[in-house]
This record gives C-alpha cells, sequence and structure tokens, in this order.
C-alpha cells in the first residue's frame, strides 16, 4: 500500500462526499433498525460488539423491505418523490427505536465498538481508492447490473428481460439509493459496492466473539477477512456485487440461526418467533440477492448439523472422522489441478497469499484443540464447497451446470479461513493462559501479546503486497471508449444494430461454455446508448468473403472496436474499405459502418 492510496480515497471522498455521507446514513438506518429488532430478543444476552456486528450484516433487510415496497408503489405510477420519501420514513421509525432502547445497558466494553467503528471508517476510506481509477465499474457483468437497475428506476410497467437475468437483491438495493439520493447509477454501484465490501469482514466479528468469548479474536477473524487475502474484495474487478452483497447475508443468517438453536430453550415465545421470522425473511433476501447463497446455507447448514453428530460420537471415533475429512480436502484440492478452469481457485489463498494461510493452519491447530466442533464444522464447509463444483445439475433454461461455479467457491473460502484464524487465535490465548497461569507479575498476558504479533504479521503483509487498485485484467472500459459511446450514443440510429466483440464463458468444470460474453466495452453500447448489440467471436477474420455474408445475415450495420480486453482486429478492418467504412477514429477506438453487403 502506497502514499497515492489515501491521496486518491481522499479526492474520491471530496467529489463524492454527498453520494458516500447518503449511502453511510441509510446503511445506519438500516442497521439501527436490526439492532433494535435483536435486542429486544435478546436483551442482555449479548454484548454491544456483538449487536454491533450482527446488525451490520442484517442492514439490508430493512432497507430493502423499503425498497419493495418502493417498486410496487412504483408500479402503480408513485410520484418520482417516492424513494426519498420512504427513506424519511426509515429514518423516523429507526429513530424512534433508537429513543426507546437506548436507556438499556447492555454488556460489553465501549472501546471494542469503537474499535469496530474505526475498522469500518478506515476500511471505507482506503476502499475509496478503487473508486478512484475505476472509469466505469470493472467487467461485463456490470454492463447488465448497471441496465437492470435502469430498468428499475424507469419502470412504470412490466419488468423488462433484462430485469429478472440476474438476481434482483442488489440491482433493487441499488436503484432504492440511487432514486433516494438522487445519484448516478454509475456512481452509486461503485460507491455502494465498495461500502458493502467492508462490512463482510465485519459481520464475522459475532460467531467469533459469542462462541469463544474473545474480543481479540473476533478482530483478528475481522482482519482476516479484510485483508488478509485478495478475495473476496478483487471479485468486485469481476463486477460479481450480486455475489458479494450475499456474503454478508449469509454471514447474518447462519449467525442467527446459530442463536436460534443456542437459546431456543431460554426466550419467550415471543421473541422466539420474532428470532425465526427474522431468520426467513433474512433466508428470503439472501436467495433474492444471490440463488446460489441458498446452496451456501445448505452446506453451513448440513456441516454443522454433521459436526454435532460427530461431536456426540464416542471419542475413539472423533480423529477418523476428522482426517476422513482432512483426506476428502487434499484429494478435491488435487483434482481441481487437473481441471485448467479451476486453475485460479487457489491463487487468492496460496500462490498470492500463501504467508496469511500458513498462519490460519497453524492456528487451525489450536482451534481444533478447543472449539473441535466449530472446526470440524468448518473443515466440512471447505470439503462441501470443494465438491460442490464437480456435482451436476441441470437447470431448465440453463442447461448442465454444476452446483457452485468457480469464482463463487473462490470468493468465499475467505470465510472457513477467517473463522479458523479467529477460533485458532482464542484457542492459542487458552493454551498459554493455561501455561502461565501461575505468573502473577506479567503486565500483558503472553496471549495478548501473541494475538498482537500476529494482527501485526498480517498488517505488515497488507502494507507490502495487499492493492486497493482496480485490476488491470478486468479493465474493458478505456477513456477512449467513453468518447466513442457517447458518439454512438448522438449519432448513430436508435434503431442502428451494433456488432460487439464476445468471447465464451468458462467457470464450470463442464465441456460446453456457459455462454458468450463481450469482450471489450461493447458490452455498455446497449446499456447506455439504446443501441441493440449483436456478438461476434473476437478473434474473427474480417478479410474474409464468409465473415462480411454473416454480418449481412444477421443485419449488422455498425462494428465497435474497443480500446483494451478482447477486441476485434482493427487492422482487418482498416484493410478492407470496400466492406467497412470508418465512421470514427479515436488513437485507441473505433467505429466502423458495414457497407459490403448488397
Amino acid at each position: 500500500m502506497h502514499v497515492d492510496v489515501l491521496s486518491d480515497s481522499f479526492s474520491v471522498l471530496v467529489n463524492h462526499w454527498q453520494l458516500i455521507s447518503g449511502t453511510l446514513l441509510i446503511l445506519v438506518l438500516g442497521q439501527i433498525l436490526v439492532w433494535s429488532l435483536l435486542k429486544a430478543s435478546f436483551d442482555e444476552r449479548l454484548t454491544r460488539g456483538e449487536y454491533y456486528s450482527l446488525s451490520l450484516a442484517g442492514w439490508m433487510l430493512p432497507i430493502s423491505l423499503a425498497a419493495g415496497i418502493w417498486l410496487l408503489l412504483g408500479r402503480v405510477q408513485m410520484s418520482t418523490a417516492g424513494a426519498p420519501l420512504l427513506t424519511i420514513l426509515v429514518a423516523i421509525v429507526a429513530l424512534s427505536f433508537l429513543l426507546r432502547t437506548r436507556e438499556r445497558m447492555l454488556p460489553g466494553s465501549k472501546t471494542i465498538v469503537f474499535i469496530l467503528i474505526a475498522i469500518f471508517a478506515v476500511s471505507i476510506f482506503l476502499r475509496l481508492a478503487f473508486v478512484s481509477q475505476a472509469v466505469i465499474p470493472q467487467y461485463f457483468d456490470s454492463a447488465q447490473h448497471y441496465l437492470i437497475i435502469k430498468n428499475l428506476i424507469n419502470s412504470a410497467g412490466p419488468v423488462t428481460q433484462a430485469t429478472t437475468y440476474y438476481h434482483m437483491g442488489f440491482h433493487l438495493l441499488t436503484a432504492f439509493v440511487t432514486s433516494s439520493l438522487r445519484t448516478e447509477t454509475i456512481n452509486t454501484i461503485l460507491i455502494l459496492g465498495q461500502v458493502i465490501l467492508v462490512t463482510i469482514p465485519l459481520s464475522v466479528f459475532f460467531l467469533i466473539k459469542h462462541e469463544t468469548q474473545s474480543s481479540a479474536a473476533g478482530i483478528f477473524a475481522i482482519l482476516l477477512a479484510t485483508v488478509g487475502w485478495y478475495m473476496p474484495a478483487y471479485a468486485v474487478n469481476w463486477g460479481k456485487y450480486p455475489a458479494l452483497t450475499s456474503l454478508p447475508l449469509i454471514t447474518f443468517v447462519f449467525s442467527l440461526a446459530y442463536l436460534s438453536v443456542r437459546y431456543r430453550n431460554s426466550l419467550s415465545t415471543g421473541k422466539y418467533r420474532t428470532l425465526n421470522a427474522l431468520l426467513v425473511f433474512a433466508i428470503l433476501l439472501s436467495g433474492l440477492t444471490h440463488s446460489r447463497s441458498l446452496i451456501i446455507l445448505a452446506i453451513i447448514a448440513l456441516a454443522w448439523v454433521t459436526a454435532a453428530w460427530w461431536q456426540n460420537l464416542p471419542r475413539v471415533w472423533h480423529p477418523f472422522g476428522f482426517f476422513a475429512v482432512l483426506l476428502g480436502i487434499i484429494w478435491l484440492s488435487v483434482l481441481t489441478h487437473t481441471e485448467n478452469i479451476f486453475g485460479p481457485l487457489f491463487d487468492p489463498y496460496w500462490n498470492q497469499g500463501w504467508f496469511v494461510t500458513s498462519i490460519v493452519l497453524f492456528l487451525s491447530l489450536f482451534a481444533l484443540w478447543a472449539y473441535p466442533k466449530l472446526t470440524f464444522a468448518v473443515l466440512l464447509v471447505i470439503l462441501l464447497l470443494l465438491g460442490s463444483l464437480f456435482m451436476p445439475i441441470t437447470v431448465p433454461g440453463y442447461g448442465n451446470l454444476t452446483l457452485l461455479d468457480r469464482p463463487f467457491v473462490e470468493m468465499l473460502l475467505y470465510l472457513p479461513l477467517a473463522l479458523l484464524g479467529g477460533a485458532g487465535l482464542a484457542g492459542l490465548e487458552q493454551s498459554i493462559g493455561r501455561v502461565t497461569a501461575g505468573w502473577h507479575k506479567a503486565s500483558l498476558l503472553p496471549g495478548q501479546v501473541i494475538g498482537i504479533v500476529l494482527i501485526g504479521l498480517v498488517l505488515i503483509n497488507v502494507l507490502n503486497r495487499y492493492t486497493f487498485y482496480p485490476s488491470d485484467c478486468c479493465t474493458i472500459v478505456g477513456r477512449d471508449d467513453l468518447v466513442a459511446l457517447d458518439w454512438v450514443d448522438r449519432n448513430l440510429p436508435p434503431e442502428a444494430r451494433v456488432l460487439i466483440s464476445s468471447t465464451e464463458l468458462r467457470v464450470l468444470a463442464t465441456d460446453s461454455p456457459q455462454g458468450l460474453v463481450s469482450g471489450d466495452a461493447g458490452a455498455w453500447v446497449h446499456p447506455l446508448t439504446g443501441r441493440a448489440t449483436l456478438f461476434l467471436p473476437y478473434h474473427s477474420d474480417f478479410t474474409q468473403q464468409t465473415t462480411l455474408e454473416a454480418l449481412c445475415q444477421v443485419d449488422a450495420e455498425y462494428i465497435y472496436v474497443g480500446e483494451t480486453g478482447l477486441t476485434f482486429n482493427n487492422e482487418q478492418l482498416a484493410s478492407q474499405p470496400d466492406w467497412y467504412k470508418n465512421l470514427l477514429s479515436t488513437p485507441k477506438v473505433q467505429v466502423y459502418q458495414v457497407t459490403g453487403c448488397n
């Protein structure tokens, strides 16, 4: 991390302070409502820090409910002031809840809450550096997200086909925030994406703190999930906003399920029903945000139930179960290396993150000693995540798939590893505490010293290896593309059909690709200009007569050659002036008209 990160983050903060502050205000309103609901059920059973972490993970529930109401009212021609009015209503409700519960004292140190808030604030500030160099949201997925959000904002009739294609949770949330704050959709996607990214690691604090009673272990788990590996933050480069949005909801759901099981006999009937109603709503929202999150929740539930069964077995059988799971993980890890499509799976956690992963593997020994059930469940989750990559399923309309795809598993592995690291630190503290129980003159417990050392090692690794900027791998829009897209919008007929480059999408262990996706900034032609687009493989040879005939058959009128990514060969197009007429030529982007058709 360089000094440039600080200056770039500050520049974004100055330029977008209204959007940033407005987004954070909406987040806080949602957090207050969830905090109040949880507090009504658990009172003093949870600490201040646990309430903060858990409510931050679930802040999207009340805001998404308000967004859903806004969308339904929009179908009956509600005025454009609907979103701001609903936001004000949410603020009034949140304030009333806050005033009703503010006098109830909670256990736990206020210092921990201040530390969590400080981590949140610093993380938000540093993540803004990403926005400073993002001309437009990364990758082809982002263009579809933008189109869906725009359709939601402008919709007054039937939902369009594009709107129903992707998981709706993130898009509905972004549309509501955009309408509430009267901001540009692209800027909202960029800023809200970073805000959601910051909530992901803070949500892991609750489970570790409540299970181990160690705040230091919970904070260490947050640090691992935040900057221990470049996942899940790197997934913003892939435009995986729905998947990222589902991650804190996944943590929120299994945290609520954990509380529901643990306190089912101590909560009153009314409070227990309230808790389970909140749990059901969270599950539904998680599935709406990303359908495959329901598979993740099923995996977590299966792992926890199996771990409980394993713990109740005679102790002599425990090693057999543990080594069976461990061998399964090793076998599947080796198997993934035989599939080229899975090559990047372990890059964040070993090729690029071996140092932090080695620390977690060391700490997992203490996690197994102190928290065998939690450790066994976490290892089983890893086993099932890897196994899901090879489990075939058939989905009507989508063909042959696997239970999970490689990008989703890759961005999700941080969670079990962070939990292992947090539980391991708590186990290490307990182990050292037993050894040093007779030391009376120590001013600082050795366990605390070890915790500080480990946190320091992770932070040093961040300074040397971590980046907060977009990756060049996934940038498909350059400065010249923005000029060209504006030119297309102003100069081409509304009914124009534009040819854009495409490539095959392969993220599953199947013989066939998962479809065609845009290879360059042509992905944004339809979302930003409304012109229809046609796909052609980026490696097509435009000097061949057969290529021209194919374009004539599909009535392709124009050709877009982007600045970066997998683009068409401009030299081939320029060499055939009788077939392709150059209409726009910038240093890096060209637009041609197909003139060779009879």
